[in-house]
Order: structure tokens, then sequence, then C-alpha cells
């Protein structure tokens, strides 16, 4: 029993360490000073190194316009503080040469520490305004053939009781992003139907006509949804589906998805109006969680890449090139395995940098003394081979 714990206790312990480790992005910095003295020019040399890391890292996490909007204030309430968040400092020997000191120092930055500091000064966010989110959700009933859709203008009276359904699913789903700071725009309640021109009128906003909703509307996320009734397989009530995907517009990319089944009993539109009532707030909390973590990784805002390094390798190189990419490249908010083979290995990779940032960031990467070699790049894919 006392060894049981003592194991569990140190795969606990080594797991923290690899955390730790991993967060940590190394950086090299080689400087001179004119001071007069060894001791003057070694501290001369770390702040200048502290200086220029600083700013190459926030500059990657906040991108130049920002970090140019706000340079005083991240001089004056981030960079002056990096003791916070470089806990590892390693100078090198300090020569002379003339009236001039040389030395490398060799600094680590603590990404969650630089992080919460930036956040304190509401400097990581890389929205100023709050995000807008607009459903597109349809409503079709295969029991009395009707279906409502509020981009569809139309008068039809017998579309009252979607209608209703559609006013307490958006309800909903405001309440629910409100909670993290999103705006939820409700379309039903407003009528924003009559403002849509006729050619996007379509059963299916998707494609180009989600481009057109998400630059009309200024909402970067779409939620793509369909509340279906219809006669239960058994039993004689009735079955209502609600399906709702939350979607990057920018780039088609679904970043949350919920999907639910519920049979019900009694008089059709009784049974499905209590219902939707009683379960529409917690499904629109299980959506509105999955988009706030998705852009609480930054992965909201950023492209997906494809990255394919060739040749055989075993799978803990991988592994350790994987966790070299996600601590070492700030740009790069998430990265995955999508297919591993004999002779390759792919990685999707969420990504705020274009595919041609990211190669040229992969190829400067130190891979245990080994480098990534450009082999082709396109905008969707970039392929690489380990030079040995």
């Amino acid at each position: 029993m006392r060894f049981a714990a003592l194991m569990s206790f140190f795969l606990m312990f080594t797991s923290l360490v690899f955390a730790q480790q991993a967060d940590l992005l190394e950086r090299n910095f080689s400087g001179t000073s004119k001071q007069t003295t060894p001791q003057a020019a070694k501290a001369d040399i770390q702040n200048q190194a502290a200086q220029k890391i600083s700013e190459e890292v926030i500059r990657d996490l906040i991108g130049d316009d920002r970090y140019n909007k706000n340079k005083a204030l991240i001089s004056n309430k981030v960079i002056k503080l990096s003791g916070r968040y470089i806990p590892f400092v390693k100078p090198s020997a300090i020569t002379q040469e003339g009236e001039e000191f040389k030395m490398t120092v060799n600094m680590k930055v603590s990404l969650s520490d630089l992080k919460q500091l930036l956040q304190v000064n509401s400097l990581l966010n890389e929205n100023d305004t709050v995000p807008v989110v607009l459903p597109v959700i349809s409503y079709i009933d295969k029991v009395e053939g009707r279906n409502y859709r509020w981009w569809q203008n139309s008068s039809d009276k017998s579309q009252g009781f979607l209608i209703k359904q559609g006013r307490t699913l958006e309800e909903a789903l405001r309440s629910s992003f409100q909670k993290n700071n999103f705006f939820v725009i409700k379309p039903v309640e407003a009528g924003l139907g009559i403002n849509i021109p006729a050619s996007f009128q379509n059963e299916r906003v998707a494609g180009e006509d989600a481009q057109f909703f998400a630059q009309y509307f200024n909402a970067p996320v779409l939620i793509d949804g369909q509340v279906l009734m219809n006669k239960a397989d058994k039993g004689g009530g009735y079955r209502v589906e609600v399906r709702m995907t939350a979607i990057q517009v920018s780039n088609a990319r679904p970043i949350a998805d919920v999907s639910r089944r519920y049979d019900v009993q009694g008089s059709f539109e009784g049974a499905v109006d209590k219902k939707i009532r009683e379960v529409a707030e917690a499904v629109a909390n299980d959506l509105a969680s999955q988009v706030f973590e998705a852009w609480q990784r930054g992965s909201v805002g950023t492209s997906v890449i494809r990255v394919t390094v060739t040749g055989k390798h075993t799978l803990p190189s991988m592994e350790a090139l994987k966790e070299r990419i996600r601590s070492q490249l700030t740009q790069v908010k998430n990265i995955r395995e999508r297919l591993v083979s004999s002779d390759s290995v792919s990685f999707e990779v969420d990504t705020a940098a274009s595919s041609t940032e990211l190669a040229t960031k992969l190829e400067a990467l130190d891979v245990n003394g080994k480098k990534l070699v450009k082999v082709s790049e396109d905008r969707e894919e970039i392929v690489l081979r380990l030079a040995q």
C-alpha cells in the first residue's frame, strides 16, 4: 500500500515537472557592453537580454500592432517585472575585446506567467471588442409539415409555434454566452430576416452565404443548427432533436458542437414546448463552454495547418518534437497527431501564423541538435524532413 502511494506521488510529481518544463520557452541573447567593470557589464548585458527577449516573445503573443500601440504600458508594467516570468538565467563567461565586454545569456521564459501578467494589464486578448455570435438555426416540424428559418422572410401564420421555440433557444444562448463575455444576436426576437437579401435566403447558411452573414452582422462565429420535431419511433409520442455547431467563419472550422435527442409524451405542441424550455439552458451552456475553451486556447481566430514530417521516427522522438513545437512557438495554440505511418507523421496545428511564417519558425527550431528542413509548403500544408 505504501509502495503504491509512493509511486502515485512520483508519477504526479514527474507529470508536474514535465508540464512546467513544457511551459518554458528557451531563448539565447548575445550582447556587448561598454561598462568599465566585468560585473557592471554582466548586469548590463543581462538587462539587455531580458528586454530584447521579452519584446520578441510579447510581440509573438499579442502581435506587432497591439505591441506598438501599448509600448509604454508594456515597458512599465510588464518588462520591468521580467523576473516574474523569467525564472532561469544562465550567462556564459564574460570576455573583453578592447573597450567592450561580450557575453551570451541563456534564458527561459514562463509563458503562463507572462500571459498572466499581460492579461492583468488587458493586453492578451486578441479582440478589443466583445466577440459576436450569430445563431442560424432551422426549426423543422415534420409532424405538422412546417419549418421556420429567421433569415427566410415569411408571413406564414402557421410558424408561430416554431418562432416561439426560436425565441426560447436564442434567449438561453444569449444568457449562456454572456457569462463568458460573448454577445449572441437574437435574430428571431429582433425580426432580422427582413434585412436579408433574397439571394441569401437559402435553407443552409454555409460557404459564401456564411461569409456574407458574418460580415453583415460583424459576427466571427455562427451557430449552425437544427431543431427537428418528429413522431417517435415507438410509443406514440414525439421526438425532439437539437443539434448546434459553432463555426469560425474565417476558415469554416467547427470549434464546438452539441447534439441532443429527447422523447416526449402528451399533446404535440405542449409537450415539445415544455421540453425545449426545460433543456434550452443546459444545451446552451454546453455549447458556450466549448466555445469559451476554444477561445481561451487561442483556437478562435487561428487557422489549421497540416505539418508533415517525413522519414522513419520513433514515438518518443515525435512526442519530443510535438512538445518542442508547442512550447517554443508562441503562435502555435495547439498541436495534435492526425496521421502516423511507417515513413511520416502528420500534425494538425492551430496557429495564428501563415504557413510561410510557420515554416520559417519550424526551420529555426533545434530538435535535440537536429534541424527541420522544408520540403514543400502551401497555404494548407507544410512538409518537412528532420535533417540527420
